[in-house]
């Protein structure tokens, strides 16, 4: 069974609490890890990561409960060769932001445009000279980089193969993967690739949520992802259960999307957090 401190609350899990009462939650079900975001309360901004509360407050917040600063969700557009000066100036603020909290990781997610019309080899080759950048800024602060491979059909970096090569062209010791089912379910990863293709060595860490209902796969956007139940189509957490039996040994985030959930009170977060839990470990 998967011991309960490879849990992580995704702030998108509990996004209508704010991180002072958010931290206690998941200190109190035996959570050890949280994931923050700079785009919970609409566009990304890197002053609304940690609710504009003193770094002071957030680190004694963390300390007092015992839980751990997982990862800071995102930098979007990592593979924009033009919007490297960019991202790095927003990848210097966070890092700077989290200096005293004991970071972990930092995601990176691809661009999402039907207007970019580049080849395949110009969008890796982009990737990889912007990985590599983001590398050596990440060194400087002892943080490691997540890449995301979003599965839509209009990003520029959609499966974990991809993810792999784009690493191993860099050259870099300190970037690894999520792996996310809704994305996995959005490129229709199968088994056998994943099994031929996915190197488990290069997961750092595994998104959940659970999509319920008949919508073509091609039409799901992120309002369709909630927490995990016996009806979610994508069965995440069977894909749990994969990447397990693959040696897996990292943390399992919970990550849903829909503004529905902005209405859950602590309780409901508690509860519902409490119900995708057992049914990975089941």
């Amino acid at each position: 069974m998967i011991s309960i401190d490879r849990f992580c609350l995704n702030r998108k899990a509990a996004p209508g609490i704010d991180l002072a009462t958010t931290i206690p939650a998941v200190a109190k079900l035996g959570l050890k890890n949280i994931e923050v975001r700079n785009d919970l309360y609409g566009a990304p901004d890197n002053a609304s990561i940690f609710d504009h509360m003193a770094n002071a407050d957030v680190k004694q917040l963390l300390d007092e409960n015992d839980v751990h600063l997982e990862t800071i969700n995102a930098i979007g557009n990592m593979d924009n060769r033009q919007m490297i000066d960019e991202n790095l100036a927003s990848l210097t603020e966070m890092l700077d932001m989290a200096k005293s909290l004991n970071l972990r990781k930092i995601i990176f997610c691809p661009v999402r445009s039907t207007d970019d019309h580049q080849s395949a080899e110009q969008r890796q080759a982009d990737a990889v000279a912007n990985v590599k950048d983001y590398s050596k800024v990440m060194k400087q602060y002892g943080v490691d980089g997540l890449i995301e491979p979003l599965g839509f059909t209009d990003s520029t970096l959609r499966t974990p193969w991809e993810g792999q090569a784009v690493i191993d062209k860099a050259g870099v010791d300190n970037f690894k993967l999520v792996a996310d089912t809704f994305h996995y379910y959005l490129a229709n990863v199968t088994d056998q690739q994943f099994h031929d293709q996915v190197d488990i060595n290069y997961i750092g860490l595994v998104h959940l949520s659970a999509v319920t209902g008949d919508k073509p796969r091609e039409e799901l956007d992120d309002q369709d992802r909630y927490m995990l139940t016996e009806a979610d189509v994508m069965k995440s957490a069977d894909w749990a259960k994969k990447y397990e039996a693959a040696g897996y040994q990292g943390l399992y985030a919970f990550e849903p999307f829909s503004d529905d959930l902005k209405q859950w009170d602590r309780a409901k977060v508690e509860q519902e957090l409490l119900k995708s839990i057992q049914l990975v470990r089941e």
